[in-house]
């Protein structure tokens, strides 16, 4: 079982797991049983006994800033992929890389390149949402030369959500707890500061 022996973790700086929980829609069912004073830590560590991965991923996209959030989903799927034996198609890794290029350099250029990139691999893929998720990291969604429109907030993190579950069933689903389990070790260890790797 993958639990964190730390108490607090160092990208995600709130103390009480409602603070992130608001940041996004979760079912009244399953937000009643959230006790109101749990910390982040705490909430994770019973998911993952509960083994409610989809909602670990989901807390944990929306706990981290974009920046860790994409590059999380970026070695989640490196995790599932292997250039040699299982390669990812050349629009997804295409998609990957602008992505990537994104996380090392923030830049409004490469932010607008994984738009484009994300369109080009469509968003059937975790690829597709990685880059679409570097897009959404902030700035304008319009066009260039259309009036500015701000992205929403974590709107990032619903994308990165997205593409870390697409990723976690990969190839064929008969991993995907092990997967699971992996890809949340990497997300904690961004979480607390560290690269994932």
């Amino acid at each position: 079982m993958i639990l964190t022996t730390n108490s607090e973790l160092r990208k995600i700086p709130q103390t009480r797991a409602l603070e992130i929980i608001e940041r996004y829609q979760v079912e009244k069912e399953l937000r009643e049983q959230i006790d109101p004073g749990i910390s982040p830590v705490e909430l994770i560590c019973q998911w993952l006994k509960e083994e409610m991965y989809n909602e670990v991923v989901t807390f944990l996209c929306h706990a981290l800033p974009a920046r860790e959030a994409v590059w999380w989903g970026c070695l989640c799927l490196q995790l599932v992929t292997d250039p040699s034996d299982n390669p990812l198609p050349q629009d997804q890794q295409q998609a990957l890389d602008a992505a990537e290029r994104w996380v090392r350099e923030p830049t409004e250029a490469n932010r607008r390149s994984a738009e484009a990139r994300s369109k080009r691999a469509e968003l059937d893929n975790a690829a597709g949402w990685l880059a679409q998720s570097a897009f959404w990291s902030g700035g304008s969604i319009t066009p260039i030369d259309a009036p500015a429109s701000p992205v929403p907030p974590y709107l990032y993190s619903h994308a990165v959500a997205g593409a870390v579950c697409l990723a976690a069933i990969l190839p064929d689903g008969s991993k995907a707890r092990e997967n699971y389990k992996r890809m949340i070790g990497i997300g904690l260890d961004i979480a607390d500061g560290g690269n994932g790797c």
